[in-house]
């Protein structure tokens, strides 16, 4: 599959991941210019990005552990293993049917078939999603794989490049292949889950930034959108001049850079209301994200707050700005709710004795982990000891 055209050689995969990610509009070009190597494309590219996601995930789960409860639990070291191998080879796959997808509904909207790009438009497109599974190496931070996302702006920008799409159709196009590869995660995520629950594993994987859950939301969309709008459940939407917006963003080189983990420190606070009072703290900094962490007591109960800086990852939060995401479920212990309020997103969760409330900012994020009893206007109220807004001045895209 070598029918497009030959110009410079490739760059690397760290130049183009960069490129990709802060310069789209030109990096597309320069990629609609290249021979479609499908092989280099999967092997050299694809699989690296896809194994550090899942081996982030790994360390994440039999390393670090889940905390909750007062207790740590690690996922066993065979079975985190199996978890990442079916990661690895489900993400290949998955990568590999958005492409002949993409490539078998261009001619309904007006686009040129052509296997080549489609599988080029695949893989570069899914980078934001490979990348943002490096969040899954420490847990507190797992929530924010919501940045991969931004695969979706990728995916927008390259149609009319790749794949020599209309202005006129680029909506329906792309809003046809956004509910195609949620379908096709959704159901990728049901095997994963069949195969790790036999073998002991976490039923929910992930995928590069993608969450593997059975639970996912369906996103329905309207082609003939007056407002270039793709409606989302709960009558959210995903604003197409939003992310037209970033991409030329994006393109100006308008980035954030990673702040000093001891300045994010700064903004712990030294108390937080109801009581709790500093234990311990610690900060750093890895793979461009900048973070600061505290845990805090009172009596049995705890509440770890951590404060981070995305850095160029940053530029990715603006996409949940432009998605009006709402989800809530129940169980018998308690409820998980996802909203977005003032362009960020907000997530808490409930279960049992434990609590979970944090706030993704324009390139900021503020979570706090309450157990041992932390009620969950308690950890509400500690992620609100920080001025989100300040935060985003500061250090935020």
């Amino acid at each position: 599959m070598t029918d497009t055209p030959t110009g410079a050689p490739a760059p690397s995969i760290i130049e183009r991941v960069q490129n990709i990610i802060l310069k789209p509009q030109s990096e597309w070009d320069r990629i609609d210019g290249e021979q479609a190597n499908v092989q280099q494309l999967y092997t050299g590219y694809a699989l690296p990005l896809i194994a550090i996601a899942a081996v982030c995930g790994f360390i994440g789960m039999s390393v670090f552990g889940v905390s909750g409860f007062g207790i740590s639990y690690r996922v066993p070291m065979v079975t985190g293993v199996v978890s990442a191998i079916i990661q690895i080879v489900m993400g290949l796959v998955g990568i590999y049917v958005l492409a002949l997808i993409t490539n078998a509904l261009a001619p309904n909207f007006g686009s040129q078939q052509n296997m080549g790009q489609a599988h080029k438009l695949a893989v570069y497109g899914s980078t934001a999603s490979f990348l943002a599974g490096v969040f899954a190496i420490f847990p507190p931070l797992a929530m924010l794989g919501i940045l991969g996302l931004y695969s979706l702006v990728l995916l927008y920008l390259g149609l009319p490049r790749l794949m020599k799409t209309p202005e006129d159709k680029r909506i329906g196009y792309f809003a046809t292949i956004i509910i195609a590869s949620i379908v096709l995660w959704i159901v990728i995520g049901v095997i994963v889950g069949a195969v790790q629950g036999a073998v002991g594993g976490n039923p929910m994987g992930r995928m590069g930034g993608f969450s593997m859950n059975q639970n996912a939301p369906v996103i329905s969309a309207e082609s003939t959108a007056p407002q270039g709008e793709v409606t989302l459940p709960g009558g959210g939407t995903l604003d197409i001049g939003e992310l037209e917006k970033m991409g030329q963003a994006m393109a100006n080189g308008d980035t954030a850079q990673t702040a000093d983990p001891a300045l994010l420190a700064q903004r712990l606070p030294a108390s937080l209301p109801g009581g709790f009072a500093l234990e311990t703290s610690s900060n750093g900094a890895a793979m461009g994200v900048a973070n600061a962490e505290a845990v805090y007591a009172n009596g049995g109960a705890r509440i770890t707050l951590t404060v981070t800086d995305m850095g160029a990852m940053g530029a990715m939060a603006a996409i949940a700005g432009a998605a009006n995401v709402q989800q809530n479920s129940t169980s018998a212990d308690g409820y998980s709710r996802t909203q977005t309020v003032n362009g960020r997103v907000v997530t808490e969760e409930v279960n049992g004795d434990s609590a979970k409330y944090g706030v993704v900012g324009r390139g900021v994020a503020i979570m706090a982990d309450g157990a041992g009893g932390a009620s969950i206007d308690q950890v509400r109220a500690a992620v609100n000891a920080i001025n989100i807004e300040q935060l985003e001045r500061d250090f935020g895209a």
